[in-house]
Formats: C-alpha cells, sequence, structure tokens
C-alpha cells in the first residue's frame, strides 16, 4: 500500500513494522517490542529485505522498547545471510533496555550498532 514516505509491501503488508525506502537502503521500523509473539512477521518481513543483493536493511529500534532472544536470534541470522550476500544490517535507535540486552549478550560487537540513521548511512562497510 503506497503512500507519500515511499513505502513498500512485503509479500503481505506488515502491521508490525513500517517498511520504506531510501536509494538502496530499506528502512524498517518496528512499532512494537520485538518479541517472539510477532516473531513470524518479523521473518517474512526480514526475508523479503534478503533475498535481494547488496542490500543494506537499517533497522530502527526508536519504537521498539524490547527485544527478547527469539529475535535476537532471528537478527543474528539475518545479519549472517546479508553478510554472505554482500549486505548489511544496521541497528538504530536503540533504547537503554535493548542497547544493554545486546551488551549483555555480546552481540553488540557483532551487529553494526549506531545512534541515528544519519549516522548509519555515513557509514561504510
Amino acid at each position: 500500500m503506497p503512500d507519500s514516505d515511499n513505502s513498500i509491501a512485503a509479500e503481505a503488508p506488515s502491521t508490525l513494522i513500517r517498511i520504506s525506502k531510501v536509494g538502496i537502503r530499506t528502512i524498517l521500523a518496528p512499532t512494537a517490542p520485538l518479541s517472539i509473539k510477532n516473531i513470524e512477521e518479523l521473518t517474512v518481513v526480514f526475508k523479503d529485505c534478503v533475498q535481494r543483493p547488496n542490500s543494506e536493511i537499517i533497522l530502527d529500534c526508536k519504537s521498539a522498547k524490547f527485544m527478547d532472544s527469539a529475535v535476537l536470534e532471528l537478527l543474528l541470522h539475518v545479519h549472517n545471510d546479508l553478510k554472505n550476500n554482500g549486505g548489511e544490517l544496521k541497528i538504530i535507535g536503540l533504547n537503554e533496555i535493548c542497547r544493554d540486552i545486546l551488551y549483555a549478550t555480546r552481540l553488540i560487537n557483532v551487529f553494526n550498532v549506531f545512534s541515528d540513521i544519519n549516522e548509519a548511512i555515513r557509514h561504510k562497510s
């Protein structure tokens, strides 16, 4: 369902994630906590994005209050799939809880985490 922010749709429109394109980048902005409750919808959206070669996905987490271990595992798979396909996953807008979760799991050292979209766009892998 296209609108003024150039949204793109996966196979089925997501109710959980706002999807938009900025140049070669796909920006995914979850509107709810990232948890096992919505892992199926997240998987569909990510799978659609990962299939494109040299994809750059920016996951904007500013509206996601929490992420659980199921989502961390999904993000790790997405990160690896993108990396193997010439792409990259960038994560922005983490709140303190989500940032602490990444520190506690040491995934902060694996993922490309940035404070905002401008920093993520400027960063070249």
